[in-house]
């Protein structure tokens, strides 16, 4: 019985850290010269709860490639694969009370090849509008941090 006990308070405090802290996957950092060849073409969006193109994905993926399009102007195509860790795609994404929060990670793969893998926690002020605004938001806020990490801005 003790040993079930401490096994659940173990899950239970293990569960409210950060994935990427519990969990950390190699970090590659990426060539600088691989990384300015560089253009998102294809993006993958998936999480714990919903992993096939919806709603979600139809706001967000834009916005970031939007984002990206502006920082990242190689021409060799490339795929950010993105898991966010916190996502329930059927949420309003107001959970953060007046802040916009998702926790994730983003591989940027060239080919069969990861160039690139970083961690990535949005946190910006919530947007004004319906949901779609606050999941363009999102995307863009996600965009913006991919490209300061491969552009090192």
């Amino acid at each position: 019985m003790r040993a079930l006990i401490w096994l659940a308070a173990l899950f239970g405090t293990g569960c409210s850290a950060d994935f990427w802290d519990m969990n950390p996957p190699t970090r590659i950092e990426g060539d600088p010269a691989v990384l300015a060849d560089l253009q998102i073409d294809r993006v993958e969006v998936r999480s714990a709860f919903y992993n096939p193109p919806d709603a979600f994905s139809q706001a967000f993926v834009p916005a970031l490639m939007a984002r990206t399009d502006a920082c990242l102007g190689g021409d060799r195509g490339a795929t950010a694969a993105i898991f966010i860790h916190e996502l329930d795609r059927r949420s309003d994404l107001a959970d953060g009370g007046d802040r916009l929060i998702l926790p994730g990670s983003v591989d940027v793969r060239s080919g069969s090849r990861v160039v690139a893998r970083l961690p990535v926690r949005v946190d910006v002020p919530m947007p004004t509008g319906d949901v779609d605004a606050r999941r363009r938001a999102a995307g863009d806020a996600f965009g913006q941090a991919i490209c300061a990490a491969l552009t090192r801005r």
